[in-house]
């Protein structure tokens, strides 16, 4: 790919200058730096040319980590380009100049640096710097912790790449919206920004390397623990591959992280102890601060508290002079918690800190990250005796209730099953003082609330008031367990709500339920994706429960109209067998339905299988005059009898048919 003013340049440095961008791209920094060298000497003697070079040079020194040497040569770029008029050369080298600003932590001179490159790109037209350099405003928002400023420049950039045709640089807004929008918990954003990404990735393998990293922590938060461990492998892999230096301190974090979820303390201070050696060397101070925090957080898990205590403090010290407001909130918590473990003196103070940290910056969401430490740690601070500890725990239960929970998949049909994320809730919790049959009931109701005395009726009809009363107090404590089973008694839950002689359901952003999910296809006759969420008759373990009788009949309804309409489908495009199964299916549902019966035999007679004609027609004969006294519809017995080898005359239907 060409630079973006490859046509203001001679052909031979603008080719090499293109093919420098290729090969960086794809990972292949020593040949890009060859190229770029060699764009050098084709340029020598013509200025703006040379400007260019030195800022292809720039580019992969800045790659290997080399910031001095590619800051220097965008200087260079910027003293010798055209004096008197605004070009891309010029926009590009505040670019660089500004990413090198990042990665050694200056942030305030990098957003300094992307401004000047912005106006530049303003006056210049050119979209592709554009897109760029919003990107990059964006990682120094995240890197400071400002997630919506972030997300708002990098939606302003892939806007750009979609506008622009500019398709083969959208990878990267997305991997930062991904990023973003993990650390936010919003996972379903995170998987949509992924799912486009992922298209966008081909086989590079430096292109491959994020996604693979995201994913994996996407799926560690859903609980996905075998699949993330795959994924964060094969990013480490990626990372010895490439050899690019942040990238392989993050992946090394990541695998940090998974072993410290899954309980390994050693491995998870292992990982994160290699992370920082490298970051350290390397002079990577936002990742060193972050991979303390977490060997620290490793090392009280391994029971060395002293050392645990040391690193985290370590990493405050190092993260405060950075502005990196998130991951100084995330360090600042862990050492609260740990000091209040310990009943350390200095517990309360260090607890005031991080709390009015999270407050003050709108994270709450790390409590739903971290949240059984976090819960706890709330609730014991709500009634301390330091007023000032006990508003401010205060001040966070309310922050976390704006916070959404893990959305909820919910399966009716075949039997109540639900996975908070990829949690599967117990069968047993959910059956614990009716607490499945109130969450059913609340589901299948108009906008998932019901008043009191509706729930007492459905429920526990043969109960007095008060004995009622007391059952549903019993079952929405019994149902919010189950939904949360690390939420302290004095916190409200965040999927339901009881008050004021109601209760309702909340389900989170990327919730699913099957048989809304089903009856949505069926309305919009999608038959064959109606079929396949259909796994038995609705809610069967509440068989005899009245309310459920009408839910249930109508999915029922449903379902054989789904069936016959495939039935019908298959018959008329020849997918004949097809056909059969589905006629199968509904007589398993209907056993007396006639027109599944004519369905099923006209596609046997199409596959030349009398046999299975007849047997059709005798079960249903039977059936109907064993169980009805009646027989078959006229014009199924003149389809029988037309039968080769079948009777001429079949018995009259019943004059009560």
């Amino acid at each position: 790919m060409a630079p973006e003013h490859s046509d203001s340049l001679p052909a031979d440095t603008a080719a090499l200058i293109g093919e420098s961008v290729i090969l960086e791209r794809r990972g292949d920094y020593a040949t890009a730096l060859q190229r770029a060298r060699e764009a050098q000497a084709a340029a020598a003697g013509d200025p703006a040319a040379l400007a260019a070079a030195h800022l292809a040079v720039a580019r992969v020194r800045f790659r290997l980590g080399q910031y001095d040497a590619a800051r220097a040569l965008a200087e260079e770029a910027l003293a010798i380009a055209p004096a008197g008029q605004v070009t891309t050369t010029h926009a590009e080298a505040w670019l660089i100049k500004g990413m090198c600003a990042a990665e050694t932590y200056s942030l305030a001179e990098a957003e300094d640096c992307y401004r000047r490159a912005l106006d530049l790109v303003r006056e210049t037209g050119d979209h592709l710097l554009r897109l760029r350099t919003l990107h990059d405003l964006a990682i120094v928002y995240l890197m400071r912790g400002q997630f919506g400023l972030a997300l708002a420049a990098d939606e302003e950039s892939a806007r750009v790449a979609r506008e622009r045709d500019l398709l083969d640089w959208i990878y990267f807004p997305l991997v930062t919206t991904a990023i973003a929008n993990q650390t936010l918990l919003r996972l379903p954003a995170a998987r949509a920004a992924l799912a486009e990404l992922r298209p966008a990735c081909a086989s590079e393998l430096i292109a491959n390397a994020y996604p693979n990293l995201i994913d994996a922590d996407i799926a560690l938060d859903e609980g996905e623990q075998a699949r993330a461990l795959e994924l964060y492998s094969r990013a480490y892999s990626c990372a010895e591959e490439l050899g690019d230096a942040p990238f392989t301190i993050d992946a090394r974090l990541g695998l940090s992280r998974y072993h410290s979820v899954t309980g390994n303390g050693p491995a998870a201070r292992a990982w994160a102890d290699d992370a920082h050696t490298i970051a350290a060397r390397l002079g990577y101070r936002h990742l060193q601060g972050r991979a303390q925090f977490m060997r620290g957080r490793a090392a009280w898990a391994c029971g060395d508290l002293a050392a645990g205590e040391a690193d985290l403090r370590a990493a405050i010290g190092t993260l405060l002079p950075l502005d990196a407001a998130y991951d100084l909130a995330c360090a600042e918590f862990y050492l609260a918690a740990l000091l209040h473990e310990r009943a350390d003196p200095g517990a309360r103070d260090a607890w005031r800190d991080a709390a009015q940290r999270i407050a003050r910056s709108g994270y709450a969401f790390l409590l739903e990250h971290e949240r059984a430490l976090a819960f706890p740690l709330i609730a014991a601070y709500l009634n301390d005796p330091d007023p000032q500890a006990a508003e401010v725990a205060g001040g966070l239960v309310e922050h976390l209730q704006r916070v959404p929970p893990a959305p909820l998949r919910v399966v009716m049909l075949g039997g109540l099953r639900v996975w908070q994320g990829s949690r599967r809730i117990d069968r047993g919790a959910l059956r614990r003082r009716r607490a499945g049959e109130l969450l059913a009931l609340l589901l299948l109701a108009p906008g998932r609330s019901l008043a009191f005395e509706a729930i007492a009726e459905a429920l526990w009809p043969d109960k007095d008031p008060a004995g009622a009363q007391a059952l549903f107090h019993h079952a929405t404590s019994a149902l919010r367990r189950a939904l949360e089973p690390d939420l302290p008694d004095k916190f409200a839950s965040r999927y339901l709500e009881v008050e004021e002689g109601r209760a309702a359901l909340h389900l989170p952003p990327g919730s699913t339920l099957d048989c809304e999910d089903f009856a949505a296809h069926c309305r919009r006759g999608e038959w064959e994706a109606a079929l396949a969420l259909s796994g038995g008759e609705l809610l069967p373990e509440f068989a005899y429960a009245d309310w459920a009788t009408m839910p249930r009949q109508q999915v029922a309804r449903e379902c054989q109209r789904a069936l016959l309409a495939v039935a019908q489908a298959g018959l008329a495009q020849g997918a004949f067998q097809a056909a059969i199964d589905a006629c199968h299916r509904l007589l398993a549902l209907e056993p007396w339905h006639e027109q599944a019966v004519e369905l099923g035999m006209r596609a046997c007679l199409a596959l030349n299988d009398l046999t299975g004609a007849r047997r059709l027609y005798r079960e249903l004969e039977k059936r109907l005059h064993d169980e009805l006294g009646v027989a078959p519809q006229a014009e199924l017995q003149a389809l029988y009898r037309a039968l080769p080898g079948s009777p001429s005359k079949r018995p009259p239907r019943s004059a009560t048919g």
